[in-house]
């Protein structure tokens, strides 16, 4: 299952939520109650997000708005529930299977308590993934992936998705600040990175490959086995290293340390990339992954509406 279509599934799980108690029945789904409780405790945790955003919900207009969440959510929750339903119609998950089912959904996550902490947002057991996660996978099984003769029609007659603007190709040697409160790799005071950045200016002056100093000394380790190959375009790095990247002339680099909120860097100018459009051969494994995504996720929602247009659904807040 493709990485970007696990994350599609975020979306749909995000607005599931579960039976509980409660007597006040607000719909039915195949003859399972959702309640008002369990309408309230959702509505309610979606509110707290939106007015952590500055949503304001006071006022007339704001009870406007909630009557508008209140429908729209029972709507949410009634059509995942059917996707829950309909996932256990395919059989009992062993434990082994629900780890298996949920593996690559889980390290999504940068950590495992993000994953849980996710897991008690929209008030899921880890087996309940498992089953939508595993209903999904049956569903699309059978889509055929894209043809690159496809990928390169879609490529070819949207073209204004793959302009590229001006960048510039840079190498550097990072060392970081950090007094233990970042959770950077390695720890070193202001004056420590500063100094250990000048000894490799120092080193630059008398000849050495600034490749293979990025590659023996700097701490960036997403760029450090690259020789500290990085390509960035207007906005994409913090300020202080843009600006001193853009100030280099090709072949030059950084005579002082440049300090950023990271620690201190020594850059070194490439050259820069005018804009333009991006290969068909650089865009069309990404491209292929995003077309075969869409196609996956069109054969679940037809299967899912289908499913709706068969389900005996009661929905006593629609108008």
């Amino acid at each position: 299952m493709h990485r970007k279509f696990l994350l599609l599934t975020l979306a749909v799980l995000m607005v599931l939520a579960f039976a509980g108690c409660g007597q006040d029945v607000v719909a039915t789904v195949n003859g399972e109650k959702i309640t008002g409780a369990e309408l309230s405790q959702r509505v309610d945790q979606i509110k707290s997000g939106m007015e952590k955003q500055g949503i304001d919900f006071s006022g007339d207009k704001g009870q406007v708005f909630m009557e508008s969440l209140r429908e729209k959510t029972l709507d949410e929750m009634i059509n995942n529930k059917l996707v829950l339903q309909e996932a256990k119609k395919l059989g009992k998950l062993t434990q082994e299977q629900v780890q298996e089912k949920v593996r690559p959904f889980k390290d999504q996550f940068p950590t495992v308590e993000e994953y849980e902490k996710f897991l008690d947002q929209i008030m899921m057991s880890e087996e309940d993934v498992a089953y939508i996660l595993n209903l999904q996978e049956q569903v699309t099984k059978d889509v055929p992936p894209v043809s690159e003769d496809d990928v390169k029609k879609y490529y070819d007659e949207n073209k204004e998705q793959f302009e590229r603007p001006e960048q510039l190709q840079v190498r550097h040697i990072l060392f970081f600040i950090d007094d233990g409160s970042k959770g950077y790799p390695v720890q070193h005071t202001d004056a420590e990175a500063r100094q250990m950045a000048e000894d490799v200016i120092a080193q630059l002056n008398q000849g050495k490959d600034f490749a293979a100093l990025a590659r023996e000394k700097s701490e960036d380790s997403g760029t450090r086995n690259g020789g500290g190959l990085y390509t960035f375009g207007e906005g994409e790095a913090v300020k202080e290293f843009s600006d001193a990247a853009y100030a280099l002339s090709p072949g030059e680099y950084t005579r002082t340390p440049v300090k950023t909120e990271y620690g201190y860097h020594v850059i070194k100018m490439e050259k820069k990339i005018a804009a333009g459009q991006y290969p068909f051969e650089e865009v069309k494994q990404r491209l292929a992954e995003q077309l075969n995504d869409q196609a996956i996720s069109s054969r679940f929602s037809s299967f899912m509406q289908e499913v709706k247009d068969n389900a005996k659904i009661v929905n006593k807040l629609a108008k």
